[in-house]
């Protein structure tokens, strides 16, 4: 009887271990290499399955290329990790988030990898998303599901794909996505950030717009605020109060204006059309301006009175 038992719990055993096995095996990494073929100027698409999609999950994968001296010399170096769940025709909250650190090279017109990505299963279920790669290139990739990438180069397949028979075709790009950070993160969705601590941002900071330029901070739109505090660098003209200033006469600023068509300090409209107004400057001017038209006004005061005066003492007369 002890022996019967024992060795059916020895079977029972056997079989969680391979129950445990078969789960494991159906989830297991996959990794491999990918190569790209077709024009180095140019990206490929290529596909990878949403294979956690079945399991409710989402797919993470790879992609590196960290030798720069991989396929030829000084080619730049790329490692890349892309968290997705595909919409596969039914399914919700699909997404793509991206996470790119790219080196520049000696040949930076070759040392960028990755042209963009899109959901490919929209109206289908394919289950796939796309990765743009660029062409004469060889990438190494893992992943936590088997994700079975499929190149688009002209030479393995097409150099386009098209996921169902009249729908929509991906073909090879020639640029890059605008909307790409191909030093750091892409989110296609929002951010909270809860914390009351003190977020930093070390570099440009723009806002509907790549282009910050010199600019610390960039808006592309309008900006509403409560209060807007401007520290200012530059000496507040209360200097225009003091016994030394010489303050232009009337006569001065009309003929400043007839010659150039705006106020003495003042910028023209073409050099505001050109390199925009510093508001905290601005104020600063318009308060000179204030001060010096105040001072106008009391010696014109000053001289109205004393007409007055004069003119009281003829009338007596």
């Amino acid at each position: 009887m002890r022996k019967v038992l024992k060795s059916g719990s020895i079977l029972l055993g056997i079989v969680s271990i391979l129950s445990i096995a078969g789960v494991k095996n159906a989830n297991a990494q996959a990794s491999g290499t990918i190569t790209v073929n077709g024009d180095i100027s140019k990206y490929y698409p290529v596909t990878f399955k949403d294979a956690a999609a079945p399991s409710d999950l989402a797919t993470e994968v790879e992609i590196g290329r960290s030798n720069v001296h991989r396929d030829s010399s000084w080619r730049g170096s790329l490692i890349a990790k892309f968290r997705y769940h595909v919409n596969n025709w039914g399914m919700g909250s699909e997404f793509i988030d991206a996470d790119i650190r790219g080196a520049n090279s000696h040949v930076p017109a070759n040392s960028t990898f990755i042209a963009g990505w899109t959901d490919a299963s929209f109206g289908n279920n394919t289950a796939n998303i796309i990765i743009w790669l660029r062409g004469k290139t060889t990438y190494t990739y893992r992943s936590d599901y088997p994700v079975s990438p499929v190149v688009y180069d002209g030479v393995q397949n097409p150099a386009s794909y098209t996921p169902t028979a009249g729908g929509v075709t991906y073909s090879a790009r020639s640029a890059v996505d605008d909307i790409i950070n191909i030093y750091g993160s892409t989110y296609g969705n929002t951010a909270y950030f809860n914390g009351v601590g003190t977020n930093y941002f070390g570099g440009n900071l723009g806002i509907g717009t790549r282009n910050t330029g010199t600019s610390k901070l960039a808006v592309e739109g309008t900006i509403a605020a409560r209060r807007v505090k401007v520290t200012q660098a530059t000496t507040w003209p209360d200097f225009v109060f003091d016994a030394e200033y010489k303050l232009p006469s009337l006569q001065e600023v009309e003929a400043y204006i007839k010659a150039n068509k705006h106020l003495p300090d003042v910028p023209s409209a073409e050099e505001v059309a050109k390199d925009g107004q510093d508001v905290g400057e601005m104020n600063r001017i318009l308060l000179q301006k204030v001060e010096e038209l105040t001072l106008h006004v009391i010696e014109q005061e000053k001289e109205l009175n004393s007409l007055r005066e004069r003119i009281k003492a003829v009338e007596s007369k």
